[in-house]
């Protein structure tokens, strides 16, 4: 039986590494770099199908999260999560890696090795080391971890706006700005139940807390510090609730853990609390 991989990890490297605040924008190119890759290895292998014309299109469900006629998959969780990291708490993303629980194709593996270099705004390219293409997550650096304890890596962006009307609104004591840091809170709790749905063998946390001030990092930066904002017309991500929390489980958790809003896209990144 030939092997299912669903990981691809990269090491980072180049004159001036993104700073972990830009983890957003670089995950979006990334992804970018690997679609058209993606799609011009496609037409290489198949010529005559390219020249169809019309709607036809090589997209990748893995990397895209859509079919080739550009719906969204109904399962929005399988498809690839692009998570940077910053693996030497220098405040510079070092890692890049792709999670998909779906799994990688023949063409998308050709892709993933193929490549080298990001480029990411009017700098240098950074330059790209494939060091892992596994079929499983376990033992491929700290997102995948196992932990009692993990923490904000980047901002946990809030799913969903507050609901002041109808059926499932929010009560009084999750509304109004004063209640601000009560919703997210509550966001939270209602993702990490998702969480759980699709992996039943964690626990519900027995702690969520906020972190002071909602810094995160050892440059205790502030949400706002972070690119919030998709490359993608609607996109709300920097006008919506944003925070830091700290979560403990009653027992060790392996990750990756990513939440909320942008979650594909390196946002509501948690890794192990090293303090702990």
């Amino acid at each position: 039986m030939s092997r299912r991989y669903i990981l691809a990890r990269y090491a980072v490297d180049g004159p001036v590494l993104p700073l972990v605040q830009k983890s957003l924008p670089a995950a979006e190119q990334f992804r970018r770099e690997l679609m058209g890759r993606y799609r011009r290895i496609r037409e290489r292998n198949e010529p005559s199908a390219a020249e169809q014309g019309g709607g036809f299109r090589f997209r990748s469900e893995v990397f895209s999260g859509k079919d080739e006629e550009g719906r969204k998959l109904q399962d929005s969780h399988k498809h690839a999560y692009y998570l940077p990291s910053d693996e030497d708490a220098d405040g510079r993303i070092d890692h890049m890696t792709v999670v998909a629980e779906m799994g990688f194709g023949r063409d998308e593996l050709r892709t993933l090795d193929s490549l080298r270099q990001l480029h990411l705004g009017d700098g240098d390219p950074l330059n790209l080391l494939l060091i892992a293409l596994d079929d499983k997550l376990d033992g491929n650096g700290p997102l995948f971890a196992a932990s009692k304890w993990w923490i904000s890596a980047t901002p946990f962006v809030s799913t969903r706006h507050p609901k002041r009307r109808g059926v499932k609104r929010d009560p009084p004591h999750l509304l109004g700005e004063a209640n601000r840091d009560a919703f997210l809170q509550a966001v939270l709790g209602e993702e990490i139940e998702r969480l759980r749905d699709r992996r039943p063998e964690i626990p519900r946390p027995s702690e969520v807390e906020p972190i002071l001030e909602h810094r995160i990092g050892v440059r205790q930066l502030r949400p706002i510090q972070f690119s919030r904002f998709r490359q993608k017309r609607g996109d709300d991500g920097g006008q919506r609730p944003a925070g830091a929390f700290r979560l403990v489980f009653p027992t060790p958790v392996a990750g990756p853990i990513s939440l909320g809003h942008s979650s594909h896209f390196g946002l509501g990144l948690f890794v192990p609390d090293q303090d702990r």
